[in-house]
């Protein structure tokens, strides 16, 4: 939460539930809130969580009022992450919430498979109620070491929100807003689950990495095909104007490596 509280995103409240007291209290940002009264944690034990989250739910339900999008970060595998996230979710359903995202971590499979199995099956849970799931699993990660492990869990889950609340809320050439995530999180799908990657270079290194786009997705995608929805931002580290060469040139590459080989994708685009 304080990698995303680092990029300053404007109209967006960031909140932290947690139960243990210590971990909750090193934290720097504003919003914080104890589940239960001891701050001594779960003991991985997901029912006095979910029993102890719903005392938090009146308190959440300040927090979402006159909001219009909800990102719920959870790790799953713990105690207090899967004992308190569907009720949270819920209560964003209750109200009627626009826009309900959840962005989960998967524990590492030494952490246990059947710690796996039952986090698998709390984001199936999860699917029926929430308009998008974006998942980070440590097993997919590359690393050398467990910290290495978790740094880039961080950092993925702090780019995924980072970057699909900067859709909405940053100036873009071409915009991509609000109605727009609807649209996207409403248009015809099998699933829920988003997958996200980034690409940063020249045009020319760009060019190159998406002759073969599929590379970048998971193994369940057999073809381009399979993909229903797919949405292109592209970020600027310079300032540029509609009628910047540089940004005539991405078009071309995109619409050249990619639009021609995704005719029955339904693609949305941000240049920022």
């Amino acid at each position: 939460m304080e990698k995303i509280q680092k990029n300053e995103l404007p109209d967006v409240d960031l909140c932290v539930f947690g139960m243990n007291g210590e971990e909750i209290g090193e934290l720097s940002l504003a919003h914080k809130y104890l589940i239960g009264t001891d701050g001594l944690g779960s003991g991985k034990d997901r029912r006095l969580a979910e029993a102890e989250c719903k005392k938090s739910l009146p308190c959440l339900e300040q927090i979402l009022a006159d909001k219009l999008v909800s990102i719920f970060i959870v790790c799953m595998g713990g105690g207090t992450g899967e004992g308190c996230i569907k009720h949270f979710l819920q209560k964003a359903v209750d109200l009627k919430f626009t826009v309900k995202l959840v962005v989960a971590t998967l524990p590492h499979s030494s952490e246990g498979m059947e710690k796996r199995r039952n986090a698998v099956k709390l984001l199936g849970e999860l699917e029926k109620i929430a308009d998008g799931i974006f998942v980070v699993d440590y097993d997919a990660l590359p690393y050398h070491t467990f910290s290495e492990l978790f740094e880039e869990a961080d950092k993925r889950v702090s780019d995924i929100v980072s970057s699909f609340f900067s859709l909405i809320i940053k100036h873009s050439l071409i915009c991509f807003d609000f109605n727009d995530v609807r649209s996207f999180l409403g248009y015809h799908s099998c699933t829920k689950f988003i997958d996200y990657f980034t690409l940063s270079g020249s045009v020319d290194y760009l060019k190159t990495e998406l002759e073969n786009i599929q590379k970048f997705l998971p193994a369940k995608y057999v073809s381009l095909e399979d993909v229903s929805n797919l949405i292109f931002a592209v970020y600027y580290n310079c300032k540029v104007d509609d009628n910047d060469g540089l940004a005539r040139e991405l078009s071309e590459v995109f619409h050249d490596c990619i639009i021609m080989k995704l005719e029955n994708t339904e693609i949305k685009w941000a240049m920022m």
